[in-house]
C-alpha cells in the first residue's frame, strides 16, 4: 500500500492522529479505512486504537507514507511510555498556536501535560476532533477538487491548493525537535525508575470528555507520581507544562506472600482477634500514649456530642485511632472478638497474618491521613466533615493510601502501599494539641479541652473529625 504524504508535511514528535487525519485529507479516504489496512488485528466492532503502537502496524504505515520508522513510531505513545491497554477512547486537546501550524504532539496525550511545552498555552479539549477518527472528516466539492476538514476546523485542507499540511518554519521545526528530545528523554528516565506510581502517573491518557476541576482520586494519584519522579530526576524540562501540589513525605511498607504461613494461620475470630490486640496495643503505645487525655476525652463523648468540637484544634490522632477502632468493630457488635478484615481492593482477601496486620496499620494511616487533611481544608473553608466507616465483608482502603497488588489479583499475591510518613502524621497532631493548649485556661486538664472552654464560639461552624459511633 502506498499513500500520498510527502516528508515535508511530517513535523517531529506530531501524534497518530494527526498524521493519520493528513494521509486520509490527502488520499481521499476515511480514517477508519486507513486504519482497517494498517491495524495489526482483524476488524472487530471495537474502535482501533489508533494511538498505540501495538495496536497500528508502525513499519507498514512508515512504508506506505515513505516515511523514516523512528519518527513514525515516535507518533504512538505506547512506544514512548508504558501505557495502560485498557484505554478505549482517548481525548483530543490542542495548543491553538500549534494547531493553527497543523501541529498535535503526541505529548498531549498524556494527562500530565497540561500546557504546551512549546508555548505555554493552556490545552483545550475538543470532541469533534476526538471523534474524528470514528467519524471520519468531513468532505465537500471545491471549484478545484475538495474540502477536507473536521467539524471545527481545526483541521481543514483544500485539494485546490497548496499539498503543504503544515506552517512550520525550520527554527520552529528545530524547537520541536529539541523540546521532544528532551521530554522524551525524561519520559525513559521516569519509567526507569521502576515505580508503579511514576509510572501510573507519566502514562495515564487523557480519557475524560470534560475537563474535571475537582482534585479527585486519580488526580492525587497522579500529582503522588509526579512529585516522586521530579524529586529522583531533579525537575521536568518544562514546569509550566505539568501541574504539581506539594505532597507530604510518603513511605513504603508491604507484606509478602508467605504460603506456609497462610497455609498454617487459622482464620478464625479469635485467631483475627488475637492479631488485632497486638496491632492496637502497637498503635497505642506508639502514637495514641503521648495523647492519652485527649484519646479519653473523645472516648467519652457519645455520638452527638464529638460533632462540637473544633476542627482547628483537634487531636487527630485520637479522633484516627477511635475512628480505626469503631471500623474494626463495625458490623459486630453482639460478638466482641469478631474484627473486620482491611483490603485493598475487591479482588483482594488478605490470608496470611502479616498481611493482615500490615493491612490494618495502614488502615489507620489512611484514617489519620484523611483527618488531618480533612482539618486542614476545614480551616480554609470553614466547612464541616465526618469519618465514614464503611459496611461489608471487609474495610477498603481508601484513596489517602495507594495500594500496588500484581494485575492477576488472588490469593498468593503480595501486597505493597505507599502512606504518609506517620512521623509527619505525629508532628501535625502535636502542633494542634499544642495551638489548644496556648489557649486554654489554668485548671483544665492537659491536652483536653471542653467545648465550654475554648470550642464555644466555633461550635456551630465545625463538626469533630472523629466517627460518630452510629455511623
Amino acid at each position: 500500500m502506498k499513500l500520498t504524504y510527502g516528508h515535508f508535511n511530517y513535523i517531529p514528535f506530531e501524534s497518530s492522529w494527526g498524521i493519520l487525519l493528513k494521509a486520509s485529507a490527502l488520499n481521499f479516504t476515511r480514517p477508519l479505512q486507513l486504519l482497517n489496512e494498517i491495524s495489526r488485528f482483524q476488524q472487530s466492532s471495537r474502535p482501533v486504537q489508533y494511538w498505540r503502537g501495538r495496536a497500528i502496524d508502525d513499519s507498514k504505515l512508515a512504508e506506505a507514507l515513505s516515511l523514516p520508522y523512528p519518527a513514525v513510531r515516535r507518533a504512538f505513545i505506547d512506544n514512548l511510555v508504558e501505557c495502560t491497554p485498557f484505554n478505549s477512547v482517548v481525548y483530543i486537546r490542542h495548543c491553538a498556536k500549534c494547531i493553527a501550524l497543523g501541529y498535535h504532539s503526541v505529548f498531549f496525550l498524556l494527562q500530565m501535560i497540561k500546557r504546551c511545552p512549546w508555548h505555554n498555552l493552556p490545552l483545550e479539549l475538543c470532541v469533534p476532533c476526538s471523534n474524528a477518527m470514528r467519524l471520519g472528516l468531513f468532505f465537500s466539492p471545491s471549484p478545484g477538487g475538495f474540502v477536507a476538514k473536521t467539524r471545527c476546523d481545526h483541521f481543514v485542507f483544500d485539494s485546490s491548493g497548496s499539498v503543504y499540511l503544515n506552517s512550520t518554519t525550520p527554527e520552529q521545526r528545530n524547537k520541536y525537535v529539541e523540546v521532544g528530545l528532551r521530554i522524551e528523554a525524561w519520559l525513559h528516565a521516569a519509567s526507569a525508575m521502576k515505580d508503579p506510581v511514576v509510572d501510573y502517573a507519566v502514562s495515564l491518557l487523557h480519557a475524560a470528555k470534560v475537563e474535571s476541576t475537582d482534585f479527585n482520586e486519580q488526580a492525587q494519584f497522579v500529582n503522588i507520581g509526579l512529585n516522586f519522579a521530579i524529586t529522583e530526576l531533579r525537575g521536568f524540562p518544562f514546569p509550566n507544562a505539568i501541574t504539581t501540589r506539594p505532597i507530604p513525605p510518603y513511605r513504603k511498607i508491604g507484606a509478602t506472600y508467605s504460603h506456609q504461613e497462610a497455609t498454617d494461620f487459622d482464620l478464625s475470630a479469635r485467631e483475627v482477634y488475637v492479631r488485632y490486640r497486638c496491632v492496637r496495643r502497637y498503635l497505642y503505645k506508639t502514637y495514641v500514649k503521648p495523647h492519652l487525655e485527649c484519646y479519653k476525652y473523645l472516648s467519652s463523648l457519645d455520638a452527638q456530642s464529638r460533632h462540637g468540637l473544633d476542627c482547628r484544634c483537634a487531636c487527630t490522632v485520637s479522633a484516627a485511632f477511635l475512628a480505626w477502632r469503631l471500623a474494626l468493630h463495625y458490623r459486630f457488635p453482639a460478638d466482641g472478638r469478631a474484627i473486620n478484615l482491611t483490603t485493598p481492593s475487591w479482588r483482594f482477601r488478605p490470608t496470611s497474618p502479616r498481611q493482615i496486620m500490615t493491612l490494618w496499620i495502614t488502615q489507620f494511616y489512611a484514617i489519620w491521613t484523611g483527618i488531618e487533611s480533612r482539618c486542614a481544608n476545614c480551616n480554609r473553608d470553614r466547612d464541616r466533615f465526618s469519618v465514614e466507616l464503611s459496611g461489608g465483608d471487609s474495610l477498603m482502603l481508601g484513596a489517602d493510601v495507594i495500594s500496588i497488588t500484581s494485575v492477576d489479583v488472588d490469593k498468593s499475591s503480595d501486597v505493597t502501599c505507599l502512606h504518609v510518613c506517620s512521623d509527619w502524621l505525629s508532628r501535625q497532631s502535636d502542633k494542634r494539641c499544642s495551638m489548644r493548649l496556648r489557649g486554654m485556661r489554668p485548671g483544665i486538664t492537659p491536652c483536653v479541652t471542653k467545648p465550654a472552654a475554648t470550642y464555644a464560639a466555633a461550635t456551630p461552624q465545625f463538626h469533630s473529625p472523629a466517627a460518630s459511633a452510629d455511623a
